[in-house]
């Protein structure tokens, strides 16, 4: 997506996902700030999550996951998306 991401992450320990969040979001702000020559923060806010636990809601956010660029009228196919899993 150009505004957002999804990401379904299984960690072996949940404390795992914000300290992967927060260095993934400072090398991207770094780059970005670098890149674009500008400082200061980029997003607007903290991250989203929620834990999915049943399989059968595993399974719904993965196939909403994927036909998210479909719903946007960014491919035809899910399979079209360059960031596509």
């Amino acid at each position: 997506m150009t505004n957002h991401v999804h990401l379904l992450l299984t960690p072996e320990n949940a404390d795992a996902v914000p300290g992967l969040l927060i260095s993934i979001g400072r090398r991207d702000i770094q780059y970005f700030n670098r890149t674009c020559r500008r400082t200061g923060a980029l997003r607007d806010g903290r991250y989203k999550s929620s834990r999915v636990q049943a399989d059968s809601y595993r399974l719904a956010s993965m196939r909403d996951i994927e036909l998210n660029p479909v719903r946007a009228a960014m491919v035809d196919d899910p399979a079209g998306y360059r960031w596509s899993s």
